[in-house]
């Protein structure tokens, strides 16, 4: 076989099998998985009856009254495919979990262990349907993402012939390469590309200077260049240690003198296993019985910065304990009467306990958790990345003092709107969005995004000083000028064609229709606006 060769195996409709599986649904039963009120998989019964992808939950009683529908689950679509691939532990040294329903593995790795490519595949897709009972299709080729859409037509592209196969591949496809190139396929489509071919033949700096690193990305993509190597799949592993204090304290310098100890301990333990930490998860347990959890992402995880965080944790906790106690220490509000709900009283009739303060009994347990592991070269950082420092060990000390929440960095998540793609993480912790921005979302506002995301109403009118009036079809008129909640007026010397949205249609005590318009005045400012029930509003600025 030869070398920087990638299979990728893919489950089809993974979220209808994952749904069937969560909810004990028969495999001869139609499945319809509904996300934002469309479908985004269905099995292939439900697709044999009619169900297609885009359908709403009408259409597909409709087409198929048998089929059992279901919300997407992100958390269960995950579980469910880290708990069927675990078969692969025993027949391959290293594999990647792209995604749920989509693995990829190096056949470097199988060289020794199988004649050619085909074997490997066939013995591997037979041990995993035997394992699990899903279907998988194998695809092929010289780089990941030529892979990924290789296994979604069952294909295997020669060695060589990776970039003939992607010249030929639609535009849409870019799709699997994430949120942020799926943005881009609109814009792709309305410049004239229509496969991946006609991206990768223009000038990758041209489209890096307009498109920035995303556009760079998917030029790459395109071309058949390969991306950063893949991430090794860490075996499943608990690894912690514990320590009980027979007394209590709260010193914080005879705490960070346990934690050194306990934390080389457990670095010992995962070093044993060749493998890395990279988070990890401090408990400690008071005396009187609570319990403090917080997880810690430590770039460069030692003993010392271990010791460092358990004590700033322990200070924070322990002096926001007895702050509580203080506030809580006036009088109780009494039970409600009346006509409430006897369930309800047999909840609120006893007076609520004191809030206790253990700030002086102390911590009487340490737990440290390896909470992410990895491989070596997966922790492995690029000698060009800045060195935070003193900036890192001051914001981790805020959190420390002052919890998580202190100190948020910013990031993007699913939605419509600009306000609604905000996503607040707390500084060095995995991000975790409410809305997935994997998921489809028809009528998303694309790239680039506003700089800064406001709600105020405006007027904007046209060149005979009438208000612009907006409809399905279009503006009623040519927006010329635009009044600010100040008063001020700027005149508007260029602007996008609307496009309206209806957003949680299924919902009618939150659905919401607008038109959005991108404006620019001639002060050079470049706005996002939208009109909702008759009113026009700055949505966004750019910068």
């Amino acid at each position: 076989m030869s070398g920087e060769r990638i299979l990728v195996l893919t489950v089809p409709d993974w979220p209808a099998v994952a749904a069937a599986a969560e909810h004990g649904i028969g495999p001869g039963r139609p499945v319809a998985v509904l996300h934002g009120g469309r479908v985004i998989a269905a099995n292939a019964p439900a697709r044999a009856a009619g169900v297609a992808v885009g359908d709403n939950k009408r259409a597909v009683g409709f087409r198929c009254p048998e089929a059992q529908v279901v919300v997407w689950d992100e958390d269960a679509d995950n579980r469910h495919f880290c708990a069927g691939v675990g078969a692969l532990e025993d027949l391959v040294a290293r594999f990647t979990l792209l995604s749920p329903g989509r693995l990829a593995i190096p056949l470097d790795s199988l060289r020794h262990g199988y004649r050619d490519e085909s074997s490997a595949v066939e013995a591997l897709v037979s041990a995993l349907v035997t394992e699990t009972g899903w279907e998988f299709f194998p695809g092929i080729a010289d780089t990941v993402f030529a892979a990924v859409l290789a296994s979604g037509q069952a294909r295997r592209v020669e060695p060589g012939r990776t970039v003939d196969f992607l010249a030929d591949q639609p535009i849409t496809t870019l799709e699997y390469a994430g949120a942020e190139a799926t943005e881009l396929i609109d814009v792709f489509l309305q410049l004239g590309l229509r496969t991946l071919g006609d991206l990768a033949r223009l000038e990758a700096r041209d489209v890096n200077s307009r498109f920035g690193a995303v556009g760079r990305h998917v030029h790459a993509l395109a071309s058949g260049v390969a991306g950063r190597p893949l991430a090794d799949h860490v075996r499943a592993e608990s690894l912690e240690v514990e320590l009980d204090l027979d007394t209590p304290t709260t010193r914080s310098d005879t705490l960070g003198f346990l934690a050194r100890q306990l934390g080389a301990e457990l670095l010992t333990k995962v070093r044993r296993q060749g493998l890395v930490c990279t988070q990890i998860t401090i408990e400690l347990d008071a005396a009187a019985g609570q319990c403090s959890s917080r997880t810690w992402r430590i770039e460069d995880m030692q003993e010392n910065a271990i010791a460092d965080r358990l004590r700033w944790q322990a200070e924070g906790w322990l002096a926001g304990a007895a702050v509580a106690a203080h506030a809580g220490a006036g009088p109780k509000p009494g039970p409600r009467r009346g006509g409430e709900d006897p369930h309800l009283l047999d909840l609120v009739d006893e007076p609520a306990p004191d809030v206790e303060d253990f700030s002086a009994d102390g911590i009487i347990a340490l737990r440290l958790i390896a909470a992410e592991l990895t491989t070596p070269i997966g922790a492995t950082r690029s000698l060009f990345e800045e060195n935070t420092g003193q900036i890192t060990h001051t914001l981790e000390r805020l959190q420390g003092l002052f919890g998580p929440d202190s100190v948020l960095v910013p990031g993007l998540q699913g939605g419509w709107d600009p306000a609604e793609t905000n996503l607040w993480t707390p500084w060095q912790q995995t991000a975790v969005p409410e809305r997935s921005p994997a998921a489809p979302w028809p009528g998303a506002l694309h790239a680039p995004r506003p700089t800064t995301v406001e709600h105020s109403a405006v007027d904007v009118f046209a060149a005979d000083g009438s208000p612009v009036e907006a409809r399905p079809s279009g503006l009623g008129a040519a927006p010329a000028t635009i009044r600010f909640p100040t008063g001020e007026t700027e005149a508007i010397t260029d602007y996008s064609g609307s496009w309206p949205i209806e957003s949680r249609w299924w919902d009618p005590d939150r659905v919401v229709y607008r038109t959005r318009l991108q404006v620019v005045t001639d002060s050079g400012r470049a706005l996002l606006l939208s009109r909702e029930r008759g009113q026009w509003y700055l949505t966004g600025r750019y910068r």
